[in-house]
This record gives structure tokens, sequence and C-alpha cells, in this order.
């Protein structure tokens, strides 16, 4: 296997969007909704099919298997012992809720949170799927994603409002995002639920592929956004390249 799929964590991404549809996916609708070439997607796929987590059906289109559901059942085991010790050393230094995720379709997928709490009537715990609009992880993934495939995610101008500072509309999402891919990591300052300030960075390999976002919230208290780019968005930064080392 390829070094970028030396991993199952490495290729969540496209079982998280294939595990999402109801029905089998070609690989031109994996190509669009994951703003990656047919030649990149078809390596991954290839490199499923021999782990047994993705199957072909009668007309070659592509699908999970019963494998990849139980694994889906439990996103904790997909994560290893040395990325998850790091993961709980970050959540001591911050004192912070903790969290890695993929996206799938529109939502995060959590595949590990250090310090579960509650968000938007959801239990963030591994597992959970948030809408990634409205959350730092979640915009930090989106920010990856090519023109095109923003669109086939979001064709409608108006975006689900959880609280007044949701980002209500796509061209205002667009700016958003074209800001953090400028800076680096993204904040989500009560978007998701009153009181919930959140900042994550992408978490990339040694080749330079986005594997997952990585994240830390705090629920209750009010931190300044400049306390989160000054004191929490480094020691994400440094996480996240210790994450994408190993």
């Amino acid at each position: 296997m390829e070094g970028s799929l030396r991993s199952v964590e490495r290729t969540m991404a496209l079982l998280a969007e294939l595990g999402g549809r109801p029905e089998a996916a070609t690989l031109a609708d994996l190509s669009r909704s994951l703003g990656l070439g047919k030649a990149t997607v078809r390596r991954f796929l290839l490199s499923l099919e021999a782990l047994g987590y993705v199957e072909r059906d009668v007309a070659g289109a592509y699908m999970t298997t019963p494998t990849f559901a139980r694994l889906a059942a439990r996103p904790r085991a997909a994560v290893r012992p040395e990325v998850a010790e790091a993961l709980q050393e970050l959540a001591r230094e911050t004192a912070m809720a903790v969290s890695l995720g993929v996206l799938q379709g529109r939502a995060v997928l959590y595949l590990w949170r250090e310090r579960p709490g509650r968000a938007a009537g959801v239990a963030l715990t591994e597992g959970a799927r948030v809408p990634a609009h409205a959350t730092a992880i979640g915009k930090v993934l989106l920010s990856h994603l090519s023109p095109r495939a923003l669109l086939d995610l979001f064709p409608d101008e108006g975006l689900e409002v959880f609280t007044p500072r949701t980002i209500a509309h796509l061209a205002m999402l667009r700016g958003a995002l074209q800001e953090i891919r400028r800076q680096g990591w993204a904040l989500s300052d009560g978007e998701l639920e009153e009181g919930l300030t959140a900042a994550a960075v992408p978490v990339y390999d040694h080749s330079g592929e986005l594997l997952w976002a990585l994240g830390a919230s705090i629920s209750g208290h009010r931190l300044a956004p400049a306390a989160f780019a000054t004191d929490i968005v480094p020691a994400l930064l440094r996480c996240a390249a210790r994450l994408g080392s190993l």
C-alpha cells in the first residue's frame, strides 16, 4: 500500500463519503465529492478494496462492506495508540475538549473526542456527526474542497442556521473558507451553540495530503478569539505536526 494509505485512518474521508451514501457511488461521483482527481481516488479505492473495506457492485460502482460498517460503529478503533497519546496530551495541555474529525458529506464525523461534551443537542462522542459549516473542524475540512465539490455539497445558497452567529449563506461560507486557507486555521465562536468556542487546524501527512482536522473547544466560558490565536492554535499546530509525522 502506498505511503499515504499505510493506515485506515488516512482514508477515512473517502470511507466516510461512501458510508454516508444510500447507494453505490461511481468513481466520477467520488472524485467530484472529494475534490480529488480520478486517478488519486482510484488508487485509494484499490487499496481499500484489498483491505476488505470497499467492494464493487455488478455495474462497477463502489460501496462499503460489512467490515467497514463494524469499524464505523467504533470510530475510535481507527485511531492508532500513538495518535491517541498525542491527543490526550493536547487535552491536558489546553484543558479543553480535543477532537479529531473527517468530512462525511456536509457533516463532520468525530473519530476521537477526548473530553466529551454536548453541543446543539448532540452528544459529542466518537461517531457523532455535526454540521461542517458551523464548526471549526468542519470549516477546516471544507476549505480543502474544490469550488465544484463545495457546490455539490451545498447546492442551495441558504445554509442551516443554529445561532445568530452561524454562517447562513454559501457566499459567506466561501469567504470564510478563503480566509481559513490563508491563515491556516479556523475559529467557530458560538456558531453551533451559544457559548461554544473552538479552533481547528488541518493535519497533513508527510506528502502534504490532508488526513484529518484537529480541534480544541470550550463551552460556557468566553475566551476571546485573540486568545485562541495566541494560546490554543500554536498548541494545535504542534500536535498536528506530530500527528502528521507518525
